[in-house]
């Protein structure tokens, strides 16, 4: 896994919600086996991205992720699940 390490420190900054969270935290914990990932919009580069939805410590949280190559992943976002993605999930 590779992430932008300029783009993990401003989103680690304090929330007003007191929600921060970190690309690394999901590398371990993220509930992979529950997970629905579904194609979302290309990156600038034109890459295709996903978005995982699924489980980190008991909540509901969608991560964009891009592939490099066929082994190597590129993290790009982690954040709560909108209600959109959430009713995505529940539908599947």
């Amino acid at each position: 896994m590779v992430w932008d390490e300029r783009k993990r420190a401003i989103d680690l900054l304090p929330e007003p919600a007191g929600q921060r969270l970190d690309v690394l935290d999901a590398r371990d914990r993220f509930a992979w086996d529950s997970t629905l990932v579904v194609p979302t919009y290309p990156g600038p580069d034109g890459r295709a991205r996903f978005i995982a939805i699924g489980w980190l410590d008991g909540h509901l949280r969608a991560r964009v992720f891009a592939p490099l190559c066929t082994q190597a992943v590129s993290a790009i976002s982690l954040r709560p699940a909108s209600r959109r993605e959430r009713s995505l999930y529940d539908d599947a």
